[in-house]
């Protein structure tokens, strides 16, 4: 009896660690989403994630990217030019910029990413590039540059046009190239901003659009891991958000387009990037693939010091964001070698081939593998493989050929002479 009971507790014990440590589902409630590894941008989840949608205000991304990117002086006064209100609808986001006020390109940012100021994107853009469409060809360019195959713009702001898009995915790689700027980071991660008076205005304050990490303007969204990005909506849009959060050393981004209010009117955005992101956090852990002491192959040698082959290793570790189910002894390592057999020495470090790490049946990576160790070359083996070799080649079998026949023309000529001269002496001597 006693028995039974050990052997129920570790049945029930074995099935709760299994369930425990088995991924959960995730299904996002709207049009597309994705959540990728903050730092490599491996993806964790995805749905629709290359399908084109409307990205809305989430554009001002990539006008902050490229303000950036082009603006040396973020001190720098611009000074907003009646052009740049000439596309914008009334009721769009705005913080009240007037034509002829002078700002700071560094204020000026923060109106576009906190408050989401629809005029200081089109300022920002002549400010750049001359002229509103100029920058946008600009836009469209880094989008290309960016591998953003998927998107297209039309305006630096966001406002609905039917050839104004984008994908999950790209926005995913955008999100990852504006966190590269440490100014950016610190203005997406702001939840309230002061804006000082300027020639023609007061003192602007203002909380983000972001609730998430912010609940100024909305209730029961915050939540305590995000810390950034930018949010987006429009009527065609619906609401959308890309949003970030850290927890003990790892960084998540995560992307929902054309979400929608649930049944108690809920924004979908916000609801649905927390559940990602949170999902993330839970169900994925760093786990290294490969670890640069484990040996991964073994290659033939020749003319080696006592010894036929060395083994080799991956160049580096390689550490991936894994689900918390992960087993490490289930990732193979296919090994491609430069060459069938490599000639000593062989030095230490020297590149033998490469490793595709695979797991689940998953390609994940291709790395260098180096030599483990050093290879001496015998000299012994060494020449006596040559000399191999070269009686083993096309020219040494058409060397010798040529060789056997001269050694043939001549003996035969030899032959002939001795065979005429003793022709010659009979008739000699029967005259």
């Amino acid at each position: 009896m006693k028995k039974k009971i050990i052997s129920l507790v570790l049945v029930l014990t074995y099935l709760l660690t299994s369930l425990a440590s088995a991924i959960e589902p995730m299904d996002v409630n709207s049009k597309a989403s994705i959540l990728i590894d903050a730092s490599d941008g491996h993806e964790l989840y995805g749905e629709n994630a290359d399908t084109k949608q409307f990205p809305a205000s989430i554009t001002k991304l990539m006008t902050a990217l490229l303000v950036v990117e082009n603006v040396d002086n973020f001190d720098e006064l611009v000074i907003a030019k009646e052009s740049a209100y000439e596309d914008l609808s009334d009721g769009g986001s705005s913080v009240g910029i007037k034509e002829e006020e002078e700002m700071s390109v560094d204020n000026l940012l923060i109106c576009l990413l906190v408050a989401s100021a629809n005029e200081a994107a089109n300022i920002l853009a002549e400010h750049v590039s001359g002229s509103v469409d100029k920058f946008v060809e600009l836009m469209n360019t880094r989008a290309t540059e960016l591998g953003l195959t998927g998107t297209h713009f039309v305006n630096a702001h966001g406002l609905h046009n039917d050839d104004h898009y984008t994908t999950a995915r790209d926005i995913a790689k955008l999100a990852m190239e504006v966190q590269k700027h440490e100014r950016l980071r610190e203005i997406c991660s702001m939840d309230k901003a002061t804006i000082p008076a300027t020639n023609i205005g007061k003192e602007r304050f203002f909380y983000t659009t972001n609730s998430l990490i912010s609940e100024w303007k909305e209730l029961g969204y915050k939540y305590s891991r995000a810390n950034g990005m930018k949010t987006g909506s429009t009527t065609p849009a619906g609401f959308c958000l890309v949003a970030s959060a850290e927890y003990e050393g790892t960084e998540l981004i995560s992307v929902v387009l054309g979400a929608e209010k649930d049944e108690n009117g809920k924004k979908g955005n916000f609801v649905e990037s927390k559940r990602l992101l949170i999902w993330g956090f839970e169900n994925f852990r760093d786990a290294t693939l490969v670890n640069s002491s484990d040996t991964v192959c073994e290659v033939k040698i020749r003319s080696g010091k006592n010894q036929d082959y060395v083994t080799g290793h991956a160049s580096e570790n390689f550490s991936l964001m894994m689900p918390i189910d992960f087993d490490k002894s289930k990732v193979e390592y296919r090994f491609t070698a430069l060459k069938e057999e490599f000639e000593a020495p062989v030095k230490k470090g020297d590149e033998i081939g490469t490793v595709t790490v695979v797991y689940e049946g998953k390609e994940y990576a291709a790395l260098p593998v180096v030599a483990s160790y050093d290879v001496e070359r015998s000299e012994v083996e060494y020449t006596k493989n040559k000399v191999k070799d070269f009686f083993g080649s096309t020219l040494s079998v058409v060397c010798v050929a040529l060789a056997l026949l001269v050694f043939f023309v001549v003996l035969f000529i030899i032959i002939k002479k001795k065979k005429d001269k003793r022709q010659r002496k009979q008739r000699r001597r029967y005259r």
